[in-house]
């Protein structure tokens, strides 16, 4: 009975094979990537693309063929059930329905003998219908043999005290390198390797990496400090993974910058008197919240440090206004120079100038007496005024004159003062014969400068009196009293002196000139006469007319 019904199986199988059609069924993974020499196991996805739904399938047998469809020697293939036997030849499924997905588990041997390149791997299932039919159902399989065991997959850079990708790194932040590695055979792979910023061919900050690789996926993270002191600019990271069979390289450009800047910088005014303070201002931008300190040095003529002031001040993520006073300086031109720093390192600098004007002063008073007469004179006061400063400036001369408990007149005058002295004259009537008490006031920017003085005018002499003679005897004297000059008169009488020096002085050269050489007469020479004698034009001929004929 046994023997019947193997006899019919055969039968069967054989009428089977007879009626049976070729089915390509497809796999939900492109390709098998295989190290030379090595193995790989996995599961493939298999999906059934026909119509028909399979009682049984059952696996026969694979082959490998290369890009010219040879077949190749060297690859073994073993199949596994869903329990994990492995399955040389038998049933590998039971109802598979159309279009239903199943798994299939597999590990490939590859020789070292196989030459890396591509190859299709073809696996030969039978496939029973319920009506007893048989298919033949082949899955191609894409092998890709290599005999480079590492896969490194794309590499992306993150600060770590933000978790953000960004290609601007503050200093005092961490750079670290997240990269993938997969490690295609089954056992580990030695690497390494080196990290590194370039700026103008020059290394910084550089990480050595050694480690071995396990079979599959490996993470690799580096990370590199950037300290504070580095020197802000554009870098370009290196990072570099090396091994036997090749090396990886992967580059990013970065800008490094402490994210601190000096903005602007500006004062309240750029001319003050030197009595005054001046406002400085700083702005700042900032990337971080931090504590810096910032510097105000103030220089004079030859660079001549005048105020040096350094002060902390915490800053936060925006723009900060810092607001600095500038004490009260000598006149001249001035240099302010601000500096930002943490500890040691300067951030950023800025520098502007201003002028300091010095107030003008009245050097002296000088008057004179212009003219005189009963009840008034007429006095010049001349004013020397200093303005010390290199440019001209504008002030106001205030002057009173004044009694007791009276003022007499008092004005103002508007001055431009050129720079070195100014010389202002002021003209007044002033009364004779008693005390006269003067101010005079220089004012700018509210600050005034007082002189104060008095003087007092004589009144002119009486002119000078001649007594008549008495009829005393000749021998008696007579007392003659000779007046003072008046200051009138002492002018005139000085100019007369002038006078008769500068007469006598003509006199006196006129004199002493040496008289001219006297030439020695001579006597005239004598007129030249013509030789033919004296010549006299002979007169012309006389012709009467006459009105009428002559009478006969």
């Amino acid at each position: 009975m046994r023997r019947k019904l193997i006899v019919l199986i055969v039968l069967l199988l054989i009428t089977s094979m007879v009626s049976s059609q070729t089915l390509l069924f497809s796999t939900l993974e492109e390709k098998i990537v295989v190290i030379s020499g090595d193995y790989k196991e996995g599961t493939l996805t298999l999906i059934n693309n026909a119509d028909k739904d399979f009682q049984i399938v059952t696996f026969r047998r694979y082959y490998v063929l290369d890009s010219k469809n040879d077949e190749v020697s060297g690859i073994t293939l073993e199949i596994y059930k869903a329990n994990g036997e492995p399955l040389s030849t038998g049933v590998l499924y039971t109802y598979w329905k159309s279009g239903e997905e199943r798994t299939l588990r597999y590990k490939i041997y590859v020789n070292e003998s196989v030459k890396p390149g591509t190859y299709t791997l073809f696996i030969v299932l039978w496939g029973f219908l319920s009506s007893g039919d048989l298919r033949v159902i082949q899955i191609p399989v894409t092998l890709e043999i290599t005999d480079v065991p590492l896969m490194f997959k794309e590499a992306f850079v993150e600060v770590k005290e933000r978790s953000v990708k960004t290609n601007r790194i503050l200093t005092g932040e961490t750079i670290v390198i997240y990269s993938t590695v997969h490690n295609l055979k089954n056992s580990p792979v030695s690497i390494n390797g080196t990290a590194y910023l370039e700026k103008n061919g020059k290394q910084y900050l550089k990480t050595d990496i050694a480690m071995n690789l396990t079979p599959g996926d490996n993470s690799l993270q580096v990370e590199i400090p950037i300290p504070y002191d580095l020197q802000a600019g554009e870098y370009r990271l290196i990072y570099k993974l090396e091994y036997s069979k090749g090396t990886y390289l992967f580059s990013k450009v970065f800008y490094i910058t402490f994210g601190v800047d000096l903005t602007a910088i500006s004062l309240e005014k750029t001319e003050i008197m030197e009595d005054e303070k001046n406002t400085l201002y700083l702005t700042l931008f900032s990337e971080r919240d931090i504590v810096i300190n910032y510097t105000v040095e103030v220089y004079g003529v030859n660079n001549e440090l005048l105020h040096n002031s350094t002060k902390a001040i915490k800053i936060e993520k925006g723009s900060t206004i810092i607001q600095d006073e500038i004490p009260s300086l000598s006149p001249g031109s001035k240099k302010i120079i601000s500096k930002i720093s943490f500890g040691k390192i300067t951030l950023d600098q800025g520098s502007i100038s201003y002028n300091v004007l010095a107030y003008p002063q009245i050097e002296n008073i000088l008057y004179k007496e212009v003219s005189l007469n009963k009840n008034k004179a007429t006095v010049q006061f001349s004013i020397t005024l200093i303005n010390a400063n290199s440019k001209e400036v504008v002030t106001k001369l205030s002057y009173r004159f004044f009694r007791l408990n009276e003022t007499i007149h008092k004005g103002s005058r508007d001055l431009s003062l050129s720079p070195g002295k100014n010389y202002v004259n002021v003209t007044m009537e002033l009364p004779i014969g008693e005390k006269i008490y003067y101010e005079f006031s220089l004012i700018q920017n509210s600050k005034e400068q007082k002189i104060n003085g008095n003087l007092e005018i004589k009144p002119p002499a009486p002119p000078t009196s001649i007594s008549p003679q008495s009829s005393t005897p000749p021998t008696s004297t007579t007392n003659t009293t000779i007046p003072t000059p008046g200051p009138q008169q002492r002018n005139i009488l000085t100019y007369i002196a002038i006078l008769l020096i500068i007469i006598f002085l003509a006199l006196l050269i006129i004199y002493l000139k040496p008289a001219p050489s006297k030439k020695r007469r001579e006597r005239p020479k004598p007129k030249r006469r013509s030789p033919i004698g004296k010549f006299k034009r002979p007169k012309e001929p006389e012709i009467k007319e006459y009105r009428e004929l002559p009478k006969k």
